[in-house]
């Protein structure tokens, strides 16, 4: 890792977790308790999630996406053989802007300065694209481009030819729009957080799209395929009308795991 090459505007926003090697699972870097890329106040600064890797307690820092004009895109191919992707060059070529190895050495982060139409989205062939609600291991690998820069250009690339799956409202002036099944978070209430999100009905025709987008958000999070499928399984029974069956759910656990985090 070479934490001082990590951006400085960066550094001074109070969006820092930790993380330990075993898993993605976002951690307090002033306790060791669990944090949550959704709640604002289990986040610190960066000086402490540092602090708290040098000292051993955890193993990685990670930077936390809160919808205030960063978007971070997730490669997870971008070197094969030590050989960078076609699918890494072209995004890495079309953003020009902050890029580092993700702690496998494998994948590839890069940051930017602009917006996106939707909160994030993983389009299960390798590519992830955020502006909220995760948080990436930083290591400050930097390859090539060291620096964030604006570019909502590219941005607009990357949706529109990795993520088709969107479509144009609006007489095709609007940006592309989300089609993935979004759990609703409720906010910590009387100092109790709750830890499972309400999940809205999903009739029939959504069902299979739906769960597919909650599994691999999961598996993005760092959830086991046990943890996944159990989830699956709850959220089937409690939210598909009507439920799907067995296989279903563990064909969409086994399609969404294969792929690296």
């Amino acid at each position: 890792m070479d934490y001082s090459r990590i951006p400085t505007e960066l550094k001074n926003l109070k969006q820092w977790v930790c993380a330990w090697d075993s898993s993605k699972v976002p951690m307090k870097a002033f306790e060791r308790k669990a944090a949550s890329s959704t709640a604002p106040d289990t986040w610190g600064t960066f000086e402490q999630a540092q602090a708290a890797v040098e000292d051993g307690t955890y193993n990685h820092l990670g930077f936390v996406f809160a919808d205030n004009g960063l978007v971070g895109i997730d490669i997870d191919a971008g070197f094969e053989d030590g050989l960078m992707t076609p699918l890494c060059a072209d995004i890495m070529k079309a953003c020009h802007s902050y890029t580092e190895k993700s702690r496998s050495g494998r994948g590839v982060h890069i940051l930017l300065r602009g917006d996106l139409p939707f909160t994030g989205r993983n389009n299960l062939n390798g590519v992830e694209i955020y502006k909220a609600r995760r948080f990436f291991i930083m290591t400050g690998k930097v390859v090539i481009f060291p620096e964030i820069i604006e570019n909502q250009e590219a941005i607009d690339y990357v949706v529109q030819k990795y993520f088709p799956e969107g479509e144009r409202t609006g007489g095709g002036k609007s940006p592309l729009v989300q089609k993935i099944y979004a759990p609703t978070f409720r906010k910590p209430e009387g100092g109790k957080v709750f830890i499972r999100p309400d999940y809205p009905e999903i009739v029939s025709g959504g069902r299979n799209l739906s769960l597919t987008s909650l599994a691999g958000a999961m598996h993005n999070t760092g959830y086991s395929k046990q943890e996944i499928y159990k989830e699956l399984c709850y959220v089937n029974q409690q939210a598909c009308k009507p439920p799907l069956p067995d296989r279903e759910l563990q064909t969409i656990c086994d399609s969404v795991t294969r792929y690296r985090r």
